[in-house]
């Protein structure tokens, strides 16, 4: 690595944009927007900054506005979908002898990247009736735990979902190898 893409990655992993974040999180921790809990938050989130050393988080992709979008506008309607299959499957299991059927599905992931593996896992996380088991860093594995999960076909179908949302994260901040390995 260059010394000035060095400065340059240092600069937004240390500098005035994490700066920024720490103190936006802060006010939401203290649920408070006056003058002192900014103030506070912004001298928390310099030391901070100044005595812990972060690690780089090293990451060679770009961001792609348009496939960021449309990452986003897939992840609103794959929420709104998976929230009406699983308040169907809550209707369902008051019924005797219907209750829901849950598997755990290992999917492993196209890319190696670190960053990726953390955001598709978040993504998955997020989206209700999946939740990330296990994270296997080293194999690129993610291990979930599903409620839809009757059957074979179900639990593949889980594991093609897996490989699409790593796509789409890959083609709104992946790199041009990372995108001809995902597809």
């Amino acid at each position: 690595m260059s010394e000035r893409s060095r400065r340059v990655t240092n600069r937004w992993t240390t500098g005035p944009p994490l700066v920024v974040g720490l103190v936006v999180l802060w006010m939401l921790l203290w649920r408070s927007v006056e003058p002192m809990t900014i103030v506070t938050g912004a001298v928390t989130a310099v030391l901070v900054v100044r005595l812990f050393e972060l690690p780089p988080v090293p990451h060679v992709g770009r961001f792609r506005p348009v496939a960021a979008l449309t990452l986003l506008m897939w992840f609103a309607a794959q929420v709104a979908i998976a929230s009406v299959q699983v308040a169907l499957q809550a209707f369902r299991a008051l019924g005797p002898g219907h209750g829901p059927v849950s598997g755990i599905v290992a999917a492993q992931l196209r890319t190696r990247d670190d960053l990726l593996l953390s955001l598709t896992a978040i993504v998955l996380a997020l989206i209700p009736g999946t939740v990330i088991v296990e994270v296997d860093r080293a194999e690129s594995v993610l291990y979930l735990h599903v409620l839809n999960g009757e059957g074979p076909e179900k639990l593949d179908a889980v594991k093609r979902s897996v490989l699409e949302t790593e796509r789409r994260l890959v083609r709104a901040i992946g790199s041009p190898g990372e995108q001809e390995v995902a597809g």
